[in-house]
């Protein structure tokens, strides 16, 4: 009781020192209300008179008018003031009380201790002393009967109500945040008392359960959640669904901060809890007498032992009876293994049994019941579980007996299995489950994502410093299976993950278990780089497709593999995890690994064509990775250069001499810059190693040229001019020397592309027609229509116009009738289209040069290909903007930027049309007065024009600066002298001497 705590007894002096006892008043407002003098209960003469002493306590003073109405309101005023008369005469023989006017007050020396005032001081008291403070204001029957008094009763009583809230949720806060080892149990008291105190607020109920969860009271968990949930659909008749019981959590919006937890707490997402609490209300939630299957399916290695050990754990806490039974895999040959354990952890000897002879259907139909019996519930006092793990690898003769356990209606029967996902169809099939009197659920426990997976990292190893780099890495390693992540964050050295560690691979032993066939048919699987094609797997084992597929449906249910139907009538088989694929290749022997790479070169060399388009750069780059494999250095040079020559002429040139259909295959990705760098200095590292060891043979001598040509190519991409240069001379020596006519075209065709992005005129007007003649005479069509196209732009730059136009105008022809053959060569179209557009602008005819640009973004548009898209969309942008549609010109700025995105690009590469792009943005941004973008632009713009000293760009961004200058005093001071950096003379002389370098601007 509250009186019962220990207070001092006050010693004051008056009265010239003399030392006097004064009486200690203490007010039990909470609960039944009580005024205590020295310790004891005061009786008063009748229950008002006390009940008005305690309410001047509370309130100090009041007014006779008020105390009546409260008091006495069913009496006249003349009564009611006789009644309040006597009332505070019983008070004044305890407490000296002072009446003046109208209002009667408490003396002011008179010191009473009220128990309404420790609740602002929870966070010292105990827990004896808070429970005594969790009791409603004036708790006593009789008073609910008065009257007017409830209406100063209510309200007081919801004041402190709401003060005892407020401050436990302090405490509980406090708890959570703090070091204490006990925190999580004082904050689970301090929510207990508040869902007492607020038996509906959601919030409150769904911290209750999360605090449980978190100490794992998982059972506790559940009876609160279904409490709650039950007594909003009884007082209220809102049905609650609790099929997810995690709602109640994930419902608030606010929570204490909480310090990080163990491995196993609920903010670690190992931990399933909403899983577990899903399965743990189906158990103990269900209806009287009904028969349960709960399910748990999952890939190797996702948690599923862990998962089945809390739900049992949790259940045997209620005072459930377990009984688990697990199938293995090496025992899958051997009828009735995991039976006969089953039978001995329940105490059940087949010897002693008279009705089993021999094993047949009789007998286990007997076994079934003996099971049955010792499993089901015999009546509502006793709760039992049938366990069953692992049901992928139960023998034939143990499914028998599951189905004829499962359907024995004579007692209801609670089950919980697991297995592999690809065992679901069958368990649902063979037990029929659909059709047996069962309440089921199923859970599929998943892998984690990278959020999940930055999260166990953080949970696991908390002294790492855990980047958004490192995370990623584990989760690629991984995958976000929990066990390979629990595995890779043991094995860590000097802070940093260590990928090839030496950790346990939980499929190691499943591979070790398969008979020699699966195995092989696995391992030419794993050898591919990406995921296998069935036929190829079938010429490379030199079987049959159909045998394949037979190998393929006996390792079905190990989870090792999927399938995926292909065109051409063919099926792609790919590992469900990376690790699979790593047991099988450690595991695997020298020899058999050579030979696997070996016939899988020999297969893709004769399917592959003489003529190599890019739709076959797919299959060049397997062959180069089987060779690497086989250790085969020359073959590997070779496709590593013709799959770098494919790739090289869609990734890297604005209008590649490409056909639609091989275009239609080119998928852009960001990396792209950074895979033609490294796959050069890997093919240029291999062609030095085979000089030295084996000198310039002729297939190695032509590999070097196609070599120096693609180097060439990637020079002049990476805006290193004079490098480029030198290594496409020797290039075209090389070629030359060597006498076969395509490379020897090809390396012209990079000298051209090399002029155009020096915006070099007269080197340009040679290398063209010499290509031209080269094509010409040796019957290379599509490169014929290129160096016209070449010789075109040549004949722009030298103000040659109506030239420009009959040689861009020969291109085309060269190229329709290629059409005509069947080849679509598109985006060659509107490159000379494009160059045509080039050639009105050089003669200021400005609308007409705009028509032929937007002509080339239509016709790509409507067939999806955007190579060069870009460049079209900046000149159509330059064009309106000379014809002062500045919305339009913005909006085809946008455009471009759409095609960037969709391409991969950069903008900053410039070579798509970003470029010319960011001066004109600069422009428009300084139109609409956005001062900041605008210097942003102009910055970029400098900076690739000094970079890559392209006259073009240069010009451009002279034009953009002699835009500003038209604009006046609109342009800020600091912005002009930011950007400004020379008068207006300086640009108008410069950007007319690049205007004849140029030529169209």
């Amino acid at each position: 009781m509250w009186h019962a705590i220990s207070l001092k007894r006050t010693i004051v002096s008056i009265n010239e020192g003399k030392g006097v006892i004064v009486l200690k008043y203490k007010a039990q407002l909470l609960g039944r209300p009580e005024l205590f003098v020295d310790g004891a209960p005061y009786v008063f003469t009748f229950k008002k008179a006390q009940i008005l002493a305690l309410m001047l306590i509370e309130e100090k003073s009041m007014s006779k008018d008020k105390i009546c109405e409260y008091l006495w309101f069913d009496k006249t005023l003349e009564k009611a003031r006789r009644n309040l008369s006597n009332a505070v005469s019983c008070i004044k023989k305890v407490l000296p009380v002072n009446i003046a006017g109208g209002v009667i007050s408490i003396a002011d020396g008179v010191k009473i201790e009220r128990d309404v005032d420790l609740i602002t001081k929870i966070d010292a008291l105990g827990w004896n002393e808070i429970s005594e403070l969790c009791r409603p204001f004036m708790d006593s029957a009789d008073l609910d009967d008065w009257g007017a008094f409830s209406d100063w009763l209510l309200p007081k009583r919801q004041h402190y109500h709401n003060l005892l809230v407020k401050n436990l949720k302090k405490r509980a806060q406090a708890q959570l945040a703090g070091f204490a080892q006990n925190r999580f149990e004082d904050a689970l008291l301090c929510y207990e008392k508040l869902s007492e105190c607020e038996p509906y607020d959601e919030k409150i109920h769904g911290e209750l359960v999360r605090l449980y969860i978190k100490t794992n009271q998982k059972i506790k968990a559940v009876d609160a959640a279904r409490a709650f949930s039950s007594r909003i659909e009884s007082d209220f008749g809102i049905e609650a669904d609790l099929s997810d019981i995690s709602t109640l959590m994930r419902r608030k919006t606010e929570g204490p901060a909480i310090r990080a937890s163990s491995q196993g707490g609920e903010d670690n997402p190992l931990a399933r809890n909403d899983e577990i609490m899903k399965m743990l209300d189906f158990f103990s939630g269900s209806v009287e007498g009904r028969s349960l299957c709960g399910m748990v399916w999952g890939e190797q290695g996702i948690g599923k032992t862990v998962f089945i050990n809390e739900i049992t754990s949790c259940l045997a806490e209620r005072g459930w009876e377990c009984f688990s039974v697990v199938c293995w895999q090496e025992e899958k040959s051997y009828p009735l293994a995991p039976i006969m354990r089953l039978l001995k952890s329940l105490h059940i000897s087949l010897s002693q049994q008279e009705n089993i002879k021999a094993l047949s259907d009789l007998s286990y139909s007997y076994i079934a019941e003996l099971i049955h019996q010792s499993v089901s519930e015999p009546s509502r006092d006793i709760k039992r579980l049938l366990v069953v793990e692992d049901l992928q690898w139960m023998d034939d003769a143990s499914w028998n007996i599951i189905e004829s356990i499962m359907c024995d209606g004579s007692a209801p029967l609670n089950m919980l299995v697991t297995g592999f996902e690809e065992i679901r169809p069958a368990f649902m099939l063979r037990t029929a489950l659909a059709d047996e009197p069962f309440e089921k659920f199923e859970v599929t426990l998943r892998r984690f994502n990278l959020e999940e997976t930055g999260r166990i990292c953080h949970e696991m190893a908390p002294e790492e410093d855990w980047t958004d780099e490192r995370v990623h890495d584990v989760y690629m390693q991984t995958e976000g299976n929990p066990f390979f992540i629990r595995e890779l964050l043991k094995y860590k050295s000097d802070g940093m993950l260590d990928g090839g560690s030496p950790y346990k691979n939980t499929y190691f032993s499943m591979i070790e278990l398969l008979d020699e066939n699966e195995r092989l048919f696995l391992e030419a699987i794993a050898v591919c780089p990406e995921c296998a094609s069935m036929k190829e797997i079938a010429q490379v084992l030199e079987m049959s497709p159909l045998s394949v597929s037979k190998l393929y449906s006996n390792l079905r249910l190990h989870g090792f593999l999927r399938e995926q139907e292909a065109d051409g009538g063919d099926v792609l088989y790919y590992f469900t995890h990376t690790k699979i694929r790593e047991a099988l290749l450690e595991g695997m022997s020298a020899s058999r690994r050579t030979a696997l790479h070996t016939k899988n070169v020999e297969i893709l060399e004769a399917s592959a064509p003489k003529r190599l388009q890019y739709r076959h750069r797919k299959t060049c780059a397997r062959l180069y990775y089987h060779c690497h494999e086989a250790r085969m250095p020359m073959k590997e040079l070779y496709w590593r250069v013709r799959e770098l020559d494919l790739y090289f002429m869609a990734v890297h040139e604005v209008f590649p001499t490409l056909v639609d259909q091989d275009l239609m295959y080119y998928i852009p990705t960001v990396d792209d810059s950074n895979y033609t760098k490294k796959a050069m200095a890997e093919a240029w590292a291999i062609m030095d190693r085979l000089f030295r060891i084996e000198g310039g043979s002729p297939e190695l001598l032509r590999l070097e040229r196609d070599l120096y040509i693609l180097k060439g190519g990637y020079l002049w991409w990476s805006r290193r001019y004079d490098d480029a240069e030198y290594m496409l001379r020797a290039a075209v020596r090389k070629a030359l020397a060597i006498g076969e006519p395509e490379p020897v075209v090809k390396a012209g065709a990079q000298m051209c592309y090399l002029a155009i992005q020096r915006d070099d005129a007269k080197r340009l007007a040679y290398c063209a027609k010499k290509l031209c003649g080269y094509a010409k005479k040796n019957g290379l069509a599509k490169w014929e229509g290129t160096a016209l196209r070449f010789v075109g732009i040549a004949k722009i730059l030298a103000a040659q116009y109506d030239e420009a136009d009959k040689y861009l105008l020969m291109s085309t022809a060269v190229f329709e009738r290629l059409e005509e053959k069947g080849f679509n060569f598109t985006v060659c179209l509107i490159a000379a289209e494009h160059f045509r557009g080039d050639a009105m602008l050089a003669q200021k005819k400005i609308k007409e040069a705009l028509a032929f640009y937007e002509n080339c973004v239509n016709i790509g548009e409507s067939v999806s290909l955007f190579r060069g898209l870009g460049l079209s969309l900046a000149k159509a942008a330059f064009c309106l903007m000379l014809l002062g549609r500045y919305k339009e010109a913005e909006s085809h700025l946008q455009r471009m930027g759409k095609i960037y995105n969709i391409m991969h690009t950069e903008w900053e590469d410039g070579l798509q049309g970003g470029g010319i792009a960011f001066s004109l943005m600069g422009v428009l941004n300084s139109r609409k007065k956005d001062w900041y973008h605008a210097g942003i632009c102009f910055t970029v713009a400098k900076r690739l024009a000094s970079e890559t000293k392209r006259p073009l760009w240069q010009a451009m961004l002279y034009w953009a600066k002699l835009e500003l200058y038209k604009m006046g005093e609109d342009v800020p001071k600091e912005f002009a002298d930011s950007v400004l950096k020379h008068p207006r003379e300086w640009y108008e002389e410069h950007l007319l001497q690049l205007k004849h370098k140029v030529g169209w601007i």
